[in-house]
């Protein structure tokens, strides 16, 4: 998911360093990646253009490995598994037909009514909130994963509400940049979440599960997708402790900080948001989950997927088929279409990444 103009910033400054023309002035460098998930282009576009778009990473790859590794590391322990989720990955047929895929019986949740089957997914991944805050480490390697922000803040909201404990309510401030703008403009901005930032209205709880958002100090563990747990609230300053990862067990101190929407996130109108880096982290959006490994994956499709190798994602977060489950909204009557879902695959990036290794 590394930014293109990362790697050229790279490429550029060994080949300064080295006083070199060679690619990455002539050094060795190692990748790892996979282009079964989600393409690491964020543009609009047709199919044609972001595969296009994508190979840039393809040819860097190209100058520099020469061996594919094609083994599903985190379901080793599950052979047939880890066979499903790469043929979901490849997107050839007979899994996958006219972008339809048939999900595997065992982790399929029966769609009977919105609330009682969201509710059986909720039951299957977190079992019984009230013990959460005593078993934390087990729930934090939870999650429920669904495509759109809309859809992760149903959850978030839904499982806050749910969670025992007083609730910490935080509003940010939005603000115009254009001054003369804001006394119209205020409400609005406060009804906007786009892409990457905190919503206007934070609820908390203590011990609740929280994500960072931004890169606030690599050094000490605070990278944007780090996952923390709520342990106090101040006016300015969210006491927390890191979940996962090298660092756990760190308490740290999280401020308000000013965001910047891109302009192509908004509704055209540029704004300033000031708020907590952070929001709940019961449900996240499958690209968000990208490089996690979870003991127990949820999968909420109010909708089908919608971008190349998300629902691949989505299902190699888990180790094992048991511990996966499934909850796919109905897009028609017709029977096929309870067990059935997107899977969206651009197949020729897929070929030509082959064929440039």
């Amino acid at each position: 998911m590394t930014r293109k103009q990362h790697l050229e910033a790279f490429d550029q400054m060994l080949k300064d360093i080295t006083d070199s023309d060679l690619p990455f002035g002539g050094k060795v460098v190692v990748f790892g990646g996979d282009f079964r998930q989600v393409l690491p282009v964020v543009r609009k576009g047709t199919r044609e253009e972001q595969v296009q778009s994508s190979l840039v990473y393809s040819y860097l790859w190209s100058t520099l490995t020469k061996f594919r590794l094609i083994e599903n590391m985190r379901a080793k322990l599950d052979p047939a598994f880890s066979n499903y989720v790469l043929e979901v990955g490849n997107g050839m047929p007979p899994n996958t037909v006219n972008e339809m895929i048939k999900i595997p019986h065992q982790m399929l949740i029966p769609y009977v009514e919105e609330k009682i089957s969201v509710d059986q997914l909720i039951e299957d991944v977190f079992n019984n909130l009230i013990d959460f805050s005593n078993n934390i480490s087990t729930m934090m390697n939870r999650a429920i994963l669904t495509p759109k922000n809309d859809f992760v803040d149903e959850i978030n909201t839904l499982l806050i509400n749910r969670f025992p404990g007083e609730a910490q309510r935080y509003y940010s401030y939005d603000e115009t940049i254009d001054v003369s703008e804001q006394p119209v403009m205020e409400d609005l901005l406060h009804k906007l979440t786009p892409n990457g930032l905190p919503p206007h209205e934070l609820i908390l709880k203590k011990n609740c599960p929280i994500m960072l958002l931004r890169n606030i100090n690599a050094s000490e563990g605070l990278c944007n997708g780090t996952r923390l747990i709520c342990r106090g609230f101040d006016r300015n300053i969210i006491d927390a402790e890191i979940a996962v990862g090298h660092y756990i067990g760190k308490r740290v101190f999280i401020p308000r900080i000013p965001f910047l929407p891109n302009v192509d996130e908004n509704t055209g109108f540029p704004f300033k948001r000031t708020q907590f880096p952070i929001r709940l982290s019961f449900a996240m959006t499958i690209n968000k989950s990208q490089g996690q490994t979870l003991d127990y994956v949820g999968i909420y499709l109010p909708q089908p997927v919608f971008s190349h190798g998300q629902l691949y994602v989505a299902l190699s977060r888990a180790q094992t088929s048991s511990t996966v489950k499934i909850l796919i909204r109905p897009v028609s009557s017709q029977k096929l279409a309870k067990n059935y879902t997107k899977n969206i695959v651009f197949t020729e990036l897929l070929e030509l990444s082959r064929l440039s290794l």
